[in-house]
């Protein structure tokens, strides 16, 4: 059986009552996982899931919602203690992380610290009511994602099949571990992001847009650039990676770069960073800002690409092997004649991982894997599911399924093992192999 070419027209048919109840399994196993993992963690420590990176991307919450963007309301040494995410600057709270990932989790912020004031349960900011924000927001991000990915493959590949794969997906790649092990990263929403934007991009292609869908591309690419700009990589992308060999761009997408479409597109990406231009002039002064001062691409022309990708310290192969696989459905995907969505697919890891390897530091300190492709699952569960149904055909699904097995194991045992931080050296394998053969943490 080889993979289907292209994929078709989406259907309106409804999902069955037991995907539902599956949903809702997978999201709570989740939240209770990522709450348990945490409950062993220290606080204030590079274990905490609100330490450094990810305070930088929740200070936002409490400063809208509950205390204000006054610094001298909070608590003494509150950036020192939750390591330095973001900083007291006299009566300013300054962070150089924009708002995308605070805007996700405040529904979660807003509902649980209600909540907790109809109880009249006092609390304070980066408390542990905070933490279970993030415990809980980054799962059902998490979930989100999967609904977007399995709605835009299920009448493609069968809903059992898509269900397979998209577990597949989550637990065999860095998904599982920015999920329950780092649920206050950026990398989940960004994943949700990116899926949502394939599930609007496949139902307008082919002219059929309405103004709704159109409005739902550009706040969504615009939330995408928030959370971080260079997922603008996946935002030109992204059109070109859904199948469909045999159609003309023009025919698939004319309609939707005509003037006013696109016109609509970019006025609601603008809204959406309305909120960080007024916090920017605010914090400080300007209304643009590169508040990465000091940090960027600065090995352009000496990228650390075999570290990225084979490093004991966060090597994106190392601690992710199924990306082998994900490369062999890239190239099942070009012989069966998707030879656009599989070029430009490959093109755009090559294209990420040389920029990953080109930053001021190549392994983005405390992370597991290479994360700067975390995100890109949305797009890599393509070749994958190629993979899987090739895989199926060839050797028979008991085996396909257990190799696939396997990878998942040794992507968990590296998840419960991991310390949230590599200390043992670029290329130290003895250590790397105590990690996935020894005793979990």
């Amino acid at each position: 059986m080889e993979p289907d070419e292209n994929l078709p027209e989406l259907q309106t048919e409804r999902n069955p009552k037991w995907f539902w109840l599956c949903f809702l399994v997978f999201t709570a196993l989740n939240i209770f996982l990522a709450l348990n993992k945490h409950s062993h963690g220290g606080r204030n420590t590079y274990h905490d899931e609100l330490w450094a990176d990810r305070a930088g991307y929740f200070i936002y919450l409490p400063a809208t919602f509950q205390i204000g963007f006054d610094a001298t309301l909070y608590p003494q040494q509150l950036d020192s203690l939750t390591g330095l995410g973001f900083r007291m600057v006299g009566s300013q709270v300054r962070t150089k992380y924009t708002c995308g990932v605070a805007i996700a989790q405040a529904p979660i912020y807003v509902g649980v610290h209600l909540f907790n004031k109809f109880m009249k349960v006092p609390s304070e900011p980066f408390g542990d009511l905070d933490r279970l924000v993030v415990d809980v927001a980054a799962p059902i991000a998490l979930s989100l994602g999967m609904f977007f990915l399995f709605s835009l493959l299920s009448s493609a590949y069968g809903v059992a099949f898509t269900l397979r794969s998209l577990i597949g997906l989550y637990t065999t790649t860095g998904l599982f571990y920015y999920t329950v092990g780092d649920p206050g990263m950026s990398h989940v929403y960004s994943f949700m992001l990116f899926s949502l934007l394939l599930l609007l991009l496949k139902r307008t292609s082919g002219g059929r847009h309405s103004r709704w869908r159109l409005i739902g591309i550009g706040l969504t690419v615009g939330w995408i650039l928030l959370i971080r700009p260079t997922n603008l990589v996946f935002i030109c992308v992204a059109p070109f990676i859904l199948p469909g060999e045999g159609i003309s761009l023009r025919s698939r997408w004319g309609s939707l770069i005509s003037f006013p479409s696109f016109l609509t597109i970019v006025t609601c990406a603008i809204l959406v960073w309305t909120p960080q231009l007024f916090y920017w002039n605010e914090a400080f002064g300007e209304w643009f800002i590169w508040s990465y001062a000091g940090e960027g691409f600065s090995n352009w022309s000496s990228p650390s690409l075999g570290h990225f990708w084979f490093s004991t310290n966060n090597g994106a192969f190392t601690y992710a092997p199924v990306l082998f696989l994900i490369l062999w459905g890239l190239t099942l995907q070009w012989r069966s004649g998707q030879r656009l969505a599989a070029g430009v697919s490959i093109s755009t890891f090559l294209l990420i991982s040389y920029f990953g390897a080109s930053w001021w530091v190549w392994h983005f300190g405390c992370g597991f894997g290479s994360r700067t492709l975390v995100e890109y699952s949305a797009m890599f569960c393509l070749p994958m599911m190629t993979w899987l149904r090739w895989s199926e055909a060839r050797w028979g699904t008991v085996l396909t399924w257990s190799l696939l097995g396997l990878f998942a194991l040794v992507e968990l045992k590296l998840v419960y093992s991991f310390g949230d931080c590599w200390f043992a050296g670029d290329w130290n394998w003895s250590a790397f192999l105590e990690m996935l053969l020894g005793p979990t943490k």
